[in-house]
């Protein structure tokens, strides 16, 4: 059997939401993740955690694009590529909403930076470490702000 890699998970995660949000209304979920399943290389992936974080970075799209939103005022994200977000999207979700599994908010903004580095530019990687580590130091309050307005999807649509 081989070993579960949850850096690798997170890889294979960012592609598949990548390819997911370019699929838009057409994109036939059920199909793609059984065909993303059957890869050999998927043996060596944390599906429990996969699963868990594809339908619910989906599902909570608004409220982490709110949170970039919120700690990059600078950056417009109605115009910024979807790679540069992911990352963002995925650690934010495992520090918002993961109820599967605790993951020390170090260890999400690390791994985050290193989605980065493979499928960012350099601003992304400024852009994911400043907000990570502001939404880390004000998790508490985040949360309810966040559900009150949240921004509109705008790649899982």
């Amino acid at each position: 059997m081989m070993k579960v890699s949850r850096r690798k998970t997170r890889s294979y995660l960012l592609q598949a939401l990548y390819a997911r949000s370019m699929g838009g209304v057409s994109f036939e979920e059920q199909t793609f993740l059984h065909t993303f399943f059957d890869e050999p290389t998927f043996a060596s992936l944390d599906v429990p955690y996969f699963l868990s974080m594809f339908t619910g970075v989906i599902e909570k799209e608004g409220e982490l694009l709110t949170v970039i939103h919120k700690y990059a005022p600078k950056f417009d994200i109605t115009t910024m590529p979807v790679g540069n977000l992911l990352p963002i999207m995925i650690a934010s979700y495992e520090m918002l909403y993961l109820s599967i599994d605790t993951i020390p908010e170090k260890v999400s903004i690390n791994e985050a930076i290193e989605l980065s580095k493979t499928f960012s530019d350099d601003t992304a990687r400024t852009m994911v470490n400043g907000v990570l580590n502001a939404l880390k130091d004000e998790k508490a309050t985040i949360l309810e702000e966040i559900k009150k307005d949240p921004l509109a999807p705008r790649f899982f649509v």
